[in-house]
């Protein structure tokens, strides 16, 4: 064992110097703050293209080893085994640190810490085992760094991967990596959310219309979600930690949903017709193939058969749209804005992944951002189709109204305008369904939901509330001796007259109970007060003719009246009936006169 340590550590002595000679510097944390120091020039590393060196092997070998001149290590597509060391000296006081390796989809990640006194620390890390065996939870590849103050620690890192070979490795404290990375997660849960949002939005649009536009859109948004998410290693972290095969393939799958589901849509969206249409269909075939494909093929031949296809049908997507609007479809415009979005950020995504550009935050995050700006602009462009078809339906019932208009007058309005007619209609209709045709007040429907209301309102504030009922003494002599005609003028005038003694306030209501009687609503009118009103009411009917042709005579009513505190939520019709029985105890003494509903009596 002794031994052991003795020749590990003149191995290090000898890597040491191999790599001053080199010219190679060293990794130093000094000063360190929240964006951490990034490891990239300090890295050397050589090819092993049939993995078949081991770690001693490495320690032993001194020749091979090249400079890697980038910001990130980066070798694009690849299937050998890559190797890397560089030091790393610890200048600050003794701190916690955590080495941070940003790239989610690396399926093995082996990492070794020799110290100077020969000590040995192995991780083993990817997305190739199962989660629960990393050295810290996290969608990204963390481990725990511990360096004593001025101490030089040399380490070595085997990476191999079917997806693109890219090693980004940062050094930052630990308190203040996750004191970031909770920010980031919070913009991460924004975007995410925002995506969530917007496919549930246009499901719930999909329900109402039944169109099946809506519902393709909703599975591209879902499928854009799914394949983001498991790029970025959030879907093995909280969906499917132990399923690291299913990881890989739920990345094809997604990509490949989301360039079907984007066809199909679309096709439906710029409404394809003829030749467009039919080579739409043969994207649409070639994704059912590419869905067997990526089930029976490896990660690795998989994503070099997406990419290029991906990008193709991105292209021709794009270009269907540009050649709809030059046709002359207004939405094709948002439509083309939209995924020429999605077309920038993936471009500079493939080609961070083929080393073609340099990898950083902005390439990272482009296809995110292109995403998501290309969901809310189709969402836009399908609100506006929505607004588009209310427009026509408008214009449509505008025609059976009035003939002499044309369509297109219909059409040139603004949406906003159209939606404050809509408003208008329908206030009228309402209006119409809560008004007496023949008197212009309120019907007994409208009569019963005030009521209610003005019980529940007066319970909660403990006021008063009186409720008048009349009626029209024998008026069913007028309307045998003189015909209806002369009857229907007389409800008119005996309503005309109510409402001008009793539309004291906003809160009074008159409205028409049935036949020849009414029904008066006055809110916070104690007994007396209600009492008064019946009267006058009632002296302003007696006290003027009502003359309609040769019809010239005078008219009485009887009134009961009904004033109570109320305590609990009756229904209207208990306040009516008692009403109605005070009514009817006028009636029975005498008519043109006002009774009190007292329960005693």
């Amino acid at each position: 064992m002794v031994a052991n340590r003795f020749l590990l550590f003149f191995i290090m002595s000898l890597m040491t110097c191999a790599t001053q000679l080199l010219a190679v510097e060293t990794v130093k944390i000094k000063n360190i703050n929240t964006v951490g120091v990034a490891v990239g020039s300090e890295i050397q590393y050589f090819e092993d293209a049939d993995h078949s060196l081991t770690f001693d092997q490495v320690l032993l070998k001194e020749k091979g080893w090249l400079v890697n001149n980038a910001a990130i290590f980066n070798q694009g597509y690849s299937s050998a085994s890559w190797w890397l060391k560089f030091d790393v000296e610890n200048l600050s006081a003794d701190t916690e640190f955590v080495m941070e390796v940003s790239y989610a989809v690396l399926d093995y990640l082996d990492v070794y810490f020799v110290r100077k006194n020969g000590e040995l620390k192995t991780t083993l890390l990817g997305d190739k085992l199962p989660f629960n065996a990393r050295p810290i939870d996290h969608r990204l590849f963390i481990l725990p760094i511990d360096l004593s103050a001025t101490e030089i620690v040399s380490v070595y890192v085997r990476v191999r991967s079917s997806s693109s070979v890219q090693v980004p490795i940062n050094f930052v404290e630990k308190e203040a990596f996750f004191i970031t990375d909770s920010s980031q997660n919070v913009m991460h849960g924004i975007f995410m959310g925002g995506i969530l949002s917007i496919a549930i939005y246009n499901l719930l649009i999909y329900l109402v219309l039944r169109d099946r536009t809506y519902l393709y859109y909703v599975a591209y948004a879902l499928c854009m979600l799914v394949f983001l998410a498991s790029l970025n290693g959030w879907s093995y972290q909280f969906i499917w930690p132990n399923s690291n095969h299913w990881n890989d393939t739920a990345i094809l799958i997604s990509m490949n949903g989301v360039v079907m589901f984007g066809l199909i849509f679309g096709r439906r969206f710029l409404r394809l017709k003829a030749r467009l249409a039919l080579i739409a269909h043969g994207w649409v075939l070639l994704c059912t193939v590419c869905f067997a494909i990526v089930l029976a093929t490896p990660y690795s031949v998989g994503i070099r058969l997406m990419i290029p296809f991906t990008a193709a049908a991105c292209f021709w997507a794009w270009g269907s749209g540009v050649f709809t609007w030059l046709k002359g479809q207004r939405s094709a415009g948002i439509y083309v804005l939209a995924w020429s979005g999605l077309l920038i950020g993936g471009i500079i995504l493939g080609l961070s992944k083929v080393h073609l550009v340099p990898r950083n935050f902005f390439t990272d995050y482009a296809v995110q951002f292109g995403a998501l700006l290309e969901l809310l602009l189709l969402s836009l462009a399908l609100a506006e189709r929505i607004n588009h078809e209310r427009s026509l339906r408008l214009s449509a019932q505008n025609q059976s109204l009035t003939i002499q208009q044309k369509a297109n007058e219909a059409l040139e309005g603004r949406v906003v305008e159209r939606t404050k007619e809509l408003e208008i209609v329908n206030s009228k209709l309402q209006e119409l369904s809560e008004t007496d045709q023949l008197t212009g007040l309120k019907n007994r429907r409208f009569l019963d939901m005030y009521i209610k209301k003005e019980i529940a309102r007066s319970v909660r504030y403990k006021h008063d509330l009186a409720l008048l009922l009349i009626d029209i003494d024998h008026f069913k002599t007028v309307n045998d001796t003189h015909g209806h005609l002369v009857g229907d003028a007389c409800l008119q005038e005996v309503a005309k007259r109510i409402s001008s003694q009793t539309l004291r306030w906003p809160t009074d209501l008159s409205a028409r109970y049935g036949g020849e009687e009414f029904c008066i609503v006055l809110p916070e009118t104690n007994t007396s007060g209600a009492k008064i009103v019946a009267n006058r009411i009632r002296e302003c009917i007696q006290q003027q003719r009502f003359e309609y042709k040769e019809f010239n005579e005078h008219l009485t009513v009887s009134i009961g009246v009904y004033s109570v505190v109320p305590v609990t939520k009756e229904l209207p019709n208990e306040y009516l009936e008692r009403a109605d029985k005070a009514l009817y105890l006028a009636k029975e003494n005498g008519r043109n006169r006002v009774e009190i509903y007292l329960p005693e009596a």
